[in-house]
């Protein structure tokens, strides 16, 4: 048990606004992700405020901007609270945050209003109970949790705390934030007042888009091989390639093994998971038989089952379900799984801008990029809308928007043949479907073939909507 004279000292030491009245710029990025304004504008909400996501993808930064918000409108410092458990005396301790509310207004005889940010809450036991226990007895505590194992905490809270929290989803940079992030002033400048998040998926006018980013598309094209060989964890941006590959194989993917998973889930079998890790980088973006990849790992189906899930947990691997309306027949069959991040697979599997010419591998690369992007849409935390389609044919990808189907073939090449679009053609026959989208490396085009109308966008051009 912590005594409350340690939870002081912590809490002085994290704090440090309390004497300065500011944060320090090194906690703060110039840059403010598009899920900023909507987490700023949930502060004078009751609710308990949720923000889960993948390890480094921003929410400890998420977390002082708002403090810095919070200081800037006026909130008195003594006010705000923030602490990361990532001290095991403190996260093991089953009344911690209950102290840690206590001893904070015992310190300075707060009344009225305050704003506890607990970082890394995934490592308290049982946090949810005593975050509600403040919340139903109207205590008057804004709480901001983050957590890296976000689905997890999702899965695991959403009905404790039915009602009384909301969930704000980061994830690795989009390609359109990777452009804002790291683009020349007049590019930023550009995309935020075009807003391409506002394009209709299904209302593409290639000429429109052709004529609008002519003047940056070297820029555009330039970034998206950075994007497509480092991928979107702000951490590699201003690394020296091999640097980036070496820290995103040992640090980043270490850590979400042996502290993620590891500790959360008590696994035994370690060698099992990383086998199955790397078995996903290696097929990246195939149809995975569950049964064949126990026989490789000599392990049973289900454990094959599990371990997926806690890849998936940890947002290291995105799995694509086949599109159906039958639910049963989606569940059963084979699924496509993509190493979720571009930077990651390329550093486990090895590569480097020999990639860019690789055609056999790019392909496949591009395709989990997109695959990513839209995933982590933040329409709906956790939607299954992304879907991929097979018949004798198949096609890369079904968004599911409402009730209306989006059918969409990635083809990151110069050249597009009939063939190549064999599959988007027979889902739009089955489906009564009129319009599709090809993500090319540099077509823009509008085509009426058999009655249905194709848009074909470049693949950098149609993610600036994300």
């Amino acid at each position: 048990m912590v005594s409350k004279e340690t939870v002081m000292e912590e809490l002085i030491r994290a704090n440090y606004w309390w004497e300065t009245d500011r944060v320090s710029d090194s906690h703060l990025e110039e840059y403010r992700r598009e899920i900023f304004v909507e987490l700023a504008e949930f502060m004078e909400e009751k609710h308990i405020c949720g923000i889960i996501g993948a390890r480094r993808t921003g929410k400890t930064t998420l977390m002082y901007q708002l403090i810095d918000d919070l200081l800037g409108s006026g909130v008195e410092p003594k006010r705000i609270l923030m602490y990361t458990f990532d001290n095991p005396i403190m996260s093991d301790d089953k009344e911690i945050i209950k102290k840690i509310a206590e001893v904070h207004k015992e310190m300075y005889d707060i009344e009225g209003r305050r704003y506890i940010f607990l970082d890394e809450i995934q490592y308290v036991k049982d946090w949810s109970r005593w975050v509600k226990s403040f919340y139903d007895r109207n205590e008057d505590i804004k709480f901001v949790v983050s957590g890296s194992s976000g689905k997890l905490i999702y899965k695991n809270t959403s009905e404790s705390l039915t009602g009384r929290i909301s969930f704000f989803e980061t994830s690795t940079f989009s390609f359109g934030e990777y452009c804002k992030y790291n683009g020349d002033r007049d590019l930023k400048k550009f995309l935020t007042d075009l807003d391409f998040s506002r394009m209709d998926l299904k209302r593409i006018d290639s000429k429109d888009v052709k004529i609008k980013v002519k003047h940056y598309d070297r820029e555009l094209k330039k970034l998206f091989n950075d994007y497509i060989l480092y991928g979107g964890i702000p951490e590699t941006f201003h690394k020296e390639p091999h640097k980036a590959y070496k820290w995103l194989k040992e640090d980043y993917v270490g850590l979400v093994f042996y502290r993620d998973l590891m500790e959360l889930f008590d696994i035994r079998d370690t060698r099992t998971l990383e086998e199955l890790f790397y078995y996903i980088a290696n097929t990246h973006g195939q149809r995975a038989n569950y049964s064949k990849i126990g026989d490789m790992l000599d392990c049973r189906v289900e454990t094959v089952k599990t371990y997926l899930g806690y890849l998936d947990i940890a947002s290291l691997v995105n799995i694509v379900e086949y599109y159906s309306k039958s639910p049963k027949r989606s569940k059963r069959a084979e699924k496509k799984l993509f190493v979720s991040d571009s930077g990651i697979l390329n550093a486990v599997r090895g590569g480097g801008k020999s990639i860019l010419t690789d055609r056999k591998k790019i392909g496949s690369i591009v395709e989990g990029i997109v695959c990513s992007n839209i995933v982590s849409e933040r329409s709906a935390v956790f939607s299954k809308n992304v879907f991929y389609w097979r018949s004798v044919y198949e096609l890369d990808f079904v968004i599911k928007k409402g009730d209306d189907l989006i059918p969409m073939e990635v083809k990151y090449t110069s050249k597009i043949r009939d063939g190549d679009l064999k599959g988007l053609l027979s889902f739009m026959d089955k489906y009564l479907v009129d319009e599709g989208i090809v993500l090319t490396k540099e077509s823009y085009e509008t085509k009426k073939i058999d009655g249905k109308r194709i848009y074909f966008v470049p693949v950098w051009v149609f993610l600036l909507k994300y």
